[in-house]
């Protein structure tokens, strides 16, 4: 009876052990980026039904697709749908940066070819030519329809892979999964915890890609990095990045090297990374505040500036809490 009880309990820790266990999913490709899933309380179907939400949401916002942004940019309307959305919450981004966060730039993007083999600097009377086809304010939104004016077209890529990781911890809730962390490229999405316990998310050092800056830990939220070290190149020794700013064409340069965002909206961390960029430290304070946001910024010298509300949540050598 002792043998056989003891058999039980082994074969009950056993059991209880492997519940705990994760389904892990890291061979996904989505976005233009490697997209990651592990569950907690669920497995292959949910994570197949998040992978397929994420590519149908590529198709809707991706200009390269056919779907509603691709459509809008060959001068088409849109009524609803995932890029009406996302467009909607630009439009307002737009206005709260004073034109520094600007959907429209996809023709000034183009010109740098960052995402070609071979970017380059563009021409001045090509950038100054593709310049006048940009404008949010050439975006029209009337009787509920969007549509584009003036020659614009919209790149929703900002918005993109938070947007995804939001489609995914839809489809984690609605299966009941106890909790979940999906990462498309540099946009995480943090669902429930993991064995009771909050998830821990790496920064990534951009100064070393195999190191982390800072550790969160968090839970149901959404984290999306921005920096200059993703796509750029270098002429004589000058680094120009894809971080452009739509009043110049150029690229930003300030004193930030990458902005980390902490957001309940998946899309808006997206987009507000990018803003906060452009904006700088300081400056971007109240947008953050608007938004109920929080972020970490990471400045060419190294040293790291938080926010007072994400502070607690930080590991970090060493930094400095922002007012």
């Amino acid at each position: 009876m002792k043998k056989a009880a003891l058999v039980f309990l082994l074969l009950a820790l056993t059991l209880a052990a492997a519940c705990r266990r994760p389904y892990e999913n890291n061979v996904d490709f989505a976005m233009g980026a490697e997209v990651t899933q592990k569950l907690w309380g669920a497995g292959e179907e949910t994570a197949e039904k998040a992978l397929a939400a994420i590519r149908s949401l590529e198709e809707e916002i991706s200009y390269r697709k056919e779907g509603g942004a691709a459509s809008l940019n060959r001068g088409g309307e849109l009524t609803g749908g995932d890029a009406f959305d996302i467009i909607q919450k630009s439009i307002e981004l737009w206005r709260d940066t004073d034109g520094a966060y600007d959907i429209t730039v996809l023709p000034i993007v183009e010109l740098w070819g960052f995402d070609t083999d071979e970017p380059h600097i563009p021409g001045e009377a090509e950038l100054s030519a593709a310049l006048e086809k940009a404008g949010t304010e050439k975006i029209i939104c009337e009787n509920g329809a969007l549509r584009l004016t003036g020659g614009v077209r919209v790149d929703l890529s900002a918005a993109g892979k938070g947007a995804a990781c939001g489609k995914a911890v839809e489809i984690y809730m609605a299966s009941g999964a106890t909790g979940g962390i999906v990462t498309v490229g540099g946009s995480v999405g943090v669902f429930g915890t993991k064995n009771g316990s909050p998830f821990r998310v790496a920064v990534r050092s951009p100064f070393d890609p195999s190191a982390a800056a800072a550790v969160l830990t968090l839970t149901d939220t959404y984290v999306s990095t921005s920096g200059s070290y993703e796509k750029h190149f270098f002429v004589s020794g000058a680094e120009y990045h894809h971080l452009l700013d739509p009043s110049t064409g150029y690229p930003v340069m300030n004193e930030l090297i990458s902005v980390t965002v902490v957001c309940a909206d998946g899309a808006l961390s997206d987009m507000l990374s990018s803003a906060c960029f452009c904006l700088g430290a300081e400056k971007s304070l109240p947008l953050l505040k608007k938004y109920s946001a929080s972020a970490l910024f990471i400045k060419r010298d190294g040293s790291v500036l938080v926010t007072k509300e994400l502070a607690p949540c930080v590991e970090c050598d060493s930094y400095e809490v922002l007012p």
